[in-house]
Formats: C-alpha cells, sequence, structure tokens
C-alpha cells in the first residue's frame, strides 16, 4: 500500500501594505513536528515604484526568539512590478517567520505563504 502525504497550507503574512521605510514581519511558524515548507512570496509594486525595492527574509530560530537569517531576496522597482519568491525550507528547522523591509520612497503590497509537508504514512 503507497503511503500517503499530508500537507497543511500556512500563513506567514496575509497581503498588507510595508510603507516606505517600514519593516512587516510575519506570524511564527512552528515546524518542530513538520517535515519541511516551502515558502512562496509576493511584492507588489504601485503605480509608482519604491525607490529602494523591497527585501523578502525568511527568518530561522532554534527557540522561537533568537532570529537568523535564512534567505534574502530584493524585489525591483518597476512601476506596478510583481515580484515573486520560492525557498524551500528544511526538515530540521523548528521555527520559521517572513519580513518584508527596505523599501524607500513608496509603499508595496507584500504577502507570503506555505505549503507545510506535515506527515508522510
Amino acid at each position: 500500500m503507497p503511503n500517503t502525504a499530508t500537507k497543511t497550507a500556512r500563513s506567514l503574512q496575509a497581503s498588507a501594505t510595508n510603507a516606505a521605510d517600514a519593516t512587516t514581519t510575519g506570524s511564527t511558524i512552528d515546524l518542530t513536528t513538520a517535515l519541511g515548507l516551502t515558502v512562496t512570496a509576493k511584492v507588489t509594486n504601485g503605480p509608482t515604484g519604491p525607490i529602494t525595492g523591497c527585501r523578502f527574509v525568511v527568518e530561522l530560530s532554534h527557540d522561537s526568539t533568537d532570529w537568523k537569517t535564512f534567505s534574502e531576496q530584493v524585489a525591483g522597482t518597476d512601476n506596478d512590478g510583481v515580484y515573486e519568491f520560492v525557498v524551500d525550507v528544511p526538515a530540521p528547522v523548528m521555527y520559521l517567520r517572513s519580513r518584508f523591509t527596505g523599501n524607500t520612497g513608496q509603499g508595496v503590497t507584500v504577502e507570503a505563504f506555505g505549503h507545510e509537508l506535515t506527515s508522510i504514512g
């Protein structure tokens, strides 16, 4: 009999505006019992793009307090530009969160979601 994978959709950051010179930090995701996660994120510029692009950061922690950068990617500055990112997070990771920061001049719309491999059985 073949094994069945159980997968769970996770929300790190619901669609929100990251104002110019601001930081939007997403919810902490507990992955202590998960087998891994794939994060998808999107940054959408408005009709006037930012002067400096928004950085999408995935942070990891062993205790949900002390955070380290795992991945950092930068969106462009095009007017109405849409930038999508994917980050695979390995099974040993215990806690994860997203952070959007660094855009100057204009706010941008940000979001991040996860595809968790919950179990195989």
